[in-house]
């Protein structure tokens, strides 16, 4: 047996990373084709785009593995039924059961190394691509010095340079409109200067002679100065290439490992129930303010008074406390929302790595059954089951954070439908059950597989 365990097991080692290739090849083209104008705008180094690429990689595992195991699984058990080996096993008294047992036990460590991998690299990565991709997002490329074009890549300043000479920092006819940290602009013309950066690439100094400055008082926009200049020196900050890293300890639930998640779900209960506590601590005020405000209806007027007239007046009396107890309201609904996005996330790490095993339940009678469809039956089969699976994580993460079906089912259903639906399908293919046929197939082949499959079958 551990020689067959050994061949069933290959079988799957190279349908599995030649998918994991493909999945994420097709991943990495959809992320490019989102960063490629930021990074060129940009002018990063290789070795920042290198690193962008490579901590979201970490996301892209968490989704291409369990969708690897299903195609390798489908192409695998598709091979061996190809081939007859599985009716060959059969005839040797090899039950199915036997047959899915190493790609089901392999599907067992491969989900135990997502769970680790979710919680432990993922966190990080996510946190890390977080903080580098807002520090691209803030980076400022070198200013780039054009005649007659205005510059605006400077926040605050707009910059008109006449004439640039290219084998020199000189310029010519320089303009520059000044709004930084100003309510109104101040205007700086000088005829000629030179341009040049400060030694750490950060600062860009204008050394202009024969100008004028202008601008308006700002305490009092009444009065206009202009003050005429031999030399000055304008020193703008923050233009710099250099992409500035920052570090952060705020992670939000995506960076986050489950017993980080469980230890603010904690806190978060806590909280609800001070409100609730808070709440129940008004009603009862709120109540002996009543009891004394009828008191108080009475004495005011012995008249006898309306019942829609004294609630009118209980009211105004209490109207601090119902604004209290609602402002308290929405702040328990939106504690339990918060709640349930955690929850998601938390059962989300677990829920994946469980779908390797899923697909292996799903995946093994199919492929069987699917026999000559190849590769084309394998990709279309995985792709249709992961749109389905995908489907139901989305559509179940809505609705949770909605609070209208709990977290666990919401992440869980499509594992406990999918892997009930296998298990029905892998029983009924070790009874040799027939219920499923792929003679619809046949018509997306060409005409001579068609018949070989046709001679085959009879």
């Amino acid at each position: 047996m551990k020689i067959l365990y050994r061949y069933i097991f290959k079988e799957h080692v190279g349908p599995f990373f030649f998918a994991l290739f493909v999945i994420f090849f097709i991943l990495i083209m959809d992320f490019i084709l989102e960063l490629l104008n930021l990074v060129i705008g940009k002018g990063l180094n290789a070795f920042i785009i290198l690193q962008v690429f490579v901590l979201n990689l970490a996301w892209m595992a968490a989704l291409a593995v369990p969708m690897a195991v299903l195609v390798s699984t489908l192409m695998a058990f598709g091979r061996l039924s190809q081939d007859n080996e599985i009716t060959a096993l059969k005839a040797s008294g090899v039950s199915l059961y036997r047959v899915v047992m190493p790609a089901l036990v392999a599907s067992l460590f491969v989900a135990l190394g997502m769970v680790i991998f979710n919680n432990q690299v993922l966190p990080e990565a996510n946190h890390k691509a977080r903080l580098l991709m807002a520090d691209i997002h803030q980076k400022r490329p070198t200013v780039n010095l054009k005649e007659n074009v205005f510059i605006d890549e400077v926040p605050g300043y707009h910059i008109l340079i006449k004439k640039v000479d290219p084998r020199s920092s000189d310029v010519e006819g320089i303009t520059i409109y000044d709004q930084k940290e100003r309510r109104l602009p101040r205007t700086i013309i000088a005829e000629k200067g030179r341009v040049e950066f400060s030694p750490d690439g950060n600062t860009l100094i204008f050394n202009l002679f024969n100008g004028e400055i202008h601008e308006t008082d700002e305490k009092d926009p009444n009065k206009y100065r202009r003050v005429s200049f031999n030399k000055q020196t304008i020193y703008i900050q923050d233009v710099g290439d250099k992409l500035v890293r920052t570090n952060s300890e705020y992670r939000t639930d995506r960076e986050k490992s489950a017993n980080q998640m469980l230890e603010d779900i904690k806190g978060l209960e806590t909280n609800v129930k001070t409100s609730q506590a808070q709440i129940l601590k008004q009603v009862k005020t709120a109540l002996s303010k009543i009891l004394e405000g009828k008191k108080d209806i009475h004495s005011e007027d012995q008249a006898p008074i309306k019942k829609k007239e004294a609630i009118e007046y209980l009211i105004r009396k209490n109207k601090n406390v119902f604004s209290q107890l609602e402002s308290e309201e929405q702040n328990i609904h939106s504690q339990k929302r918060e709640i349930n996005s955690l929850l998601v996330e938390v059962h989300k790490k677990y829920a994946l790595p469980a779908a390797c095993v899923v697909f292996i339940l799903v995946g093994a009678p199919l492929g069987i059954m699917a026999r000559k469809g190849g590769m084309t039956v394998g990709l279309g089969l995985s792709l249709g089951f992961f749109v389905l699976y995908w489907a139901f994580l989305i559509g179940g993460e809505e609705l949770a954070d909605r609070q209208l079906i709990p977290a666990f089912w919401a992440m869980w259903s499509a594992n406990i439908l999918i892997g009930g639906a296998g298990t029905y399908i892998l029983i009924k293919s070790a009874k040799e059950t027939t219920f499923i046929s792929w003679k619809w197939t046949r018509k997306f082949m060409p005409k001579r597989f068609r018949k070989t499959q046709i001679a085959e079958e009879k």
